[in-house]
């Protein structure tokens, strides 16, 4: 998609900085979400599928996220098609989608990419972690530490996550995080399938 084009051109005429490449290392579960919580915000650059009971759209986006806010911006054939915008729980939009559905859609997409925020009791079996958060439950696998599903409730609406298509990509500061760069966020009858063409996570 044209936009796309833009984007990445826009992005790789910015200018570079050396920085200095480190793996991302946790000595355990509670080591590895102290450590991604310093990660709260993330530009993106994406490809979306949105799909309901009668239909089926796809376009690009332009995402930025910070700890309680999400401005999605949308293109269809390369033209604006229209935004949404979320601050703590507050949504607003000109896309044609219902307001509480465009609620739902918001938040999941928050928790859903910056799914290592919040206040966590953690319980495993043996080979996944359990992170519970309230109602919100992530399902994280213990090889790597690796984002499986997710589970929230947004006014009484469950959102189910998914995450798959695991690669690897480097944060402002410098370190390698291995991260899923395939998001599907379902939701009352409707289904937001995300590729991630392009991605900065950002720390405070």
């Amino acid at each position: 998609m044209a936009v796309s084009l833009i984007i990445f051109l826009f992005w790789g005429c910015a200018e570079k900085k050396p920085i200095t490449v480190k793996e991302f290392y946790a000595e355990n579960i509670a080591d590895f979400i102290k450590k991604m919580q310093i990660y709260d915000s993330l530009e993106g650059v994406l490809n979306l599928q949105y799909e309901t009971k009668n239909s089926v759209l796809n376009g690009d986006a332009s995402l930025r996220i910070s700890k309680n806010e999400l401005l999605l911006r949308v293109y269809y054939m390369g033209f604006p098609a229209g935004e949404i915008y979320e601050e703590n729980g507050e949504v607003s939009s000109n896309l044609l989608i219902e307001k509480d559905r465009l609620k739902q859609l918001a938040i999941g997409i928050r928790k859903g990419f910056i799914w290592w925020n919040g206040n966590f009791t953690v319980s495993e079996d043996s080979e996944n972690f359990f992170l519970k958060d309230g109602e919100r439950i992530i399902i994280l696998k213990k090889d790597g530490f690796m984002p499986l599903k997710q589970t929230l409730t947004v006014d009484n609406q469950t959102i189910l996550i998914i995450y798959n298509e695991y690669k690897k990509i480097q944060t402002e500061d410098g370190t390698t995080l291995n991260m899923p760069s395939s998001i599907s966020v379902y939701y009352k009858n409707r289904t937001l399938k995300i590729k991630i063409e392009k991605i900065k996570i950002k720390n405070a």
